[in-house]
């Protein structure tokens, strides 16, 4: 048997490899650049995720404030209602007791 025959089919294969060759490398730059834009889109992303969650804290801090707020607010109620019915409680034990 000779080599001969088997010289064109080895030569398209080689050339078919050779194309399979230039493809994937082409390929590989491609996913080179897919991966760069998406480890710059995942940098925008946690500086995004860092400023909302910032928000939050700030949020969580006005939230404390108007808790405290409250807080006055039902203290000085507590007392107003204690003063009025004490005023009141005065009142009627005066009238009553008048005689």
């Amino acid at each position: 048997m000779s080599v001969q025959p088997w010289e064109p089919p080895i030569a398209r294969l080689t050339g078919a490899l050779e194309q399979i060759a230039d493809r994937l490398d082409g390929l590989d730059r491609r996913v080179d650049g897919i991966d760069r834009r998406l480890d710059g889109f995942e940098q925008r992303m946690d500086h995004r995720f860092a400023q909302v969650d910032a928000r939050f804290a700030q949020v969580d801090a006005r939230f404390a404030q108007v808790d405290a707020r409250f807080a006055q607010v039902d203290a000085k109620f507590t007392w107003l209602i204690g003063i009025v019915i004490g005023t009141w409680v005065t009142t009627m034990l005066a009238i009553l007791l008048h005689r």
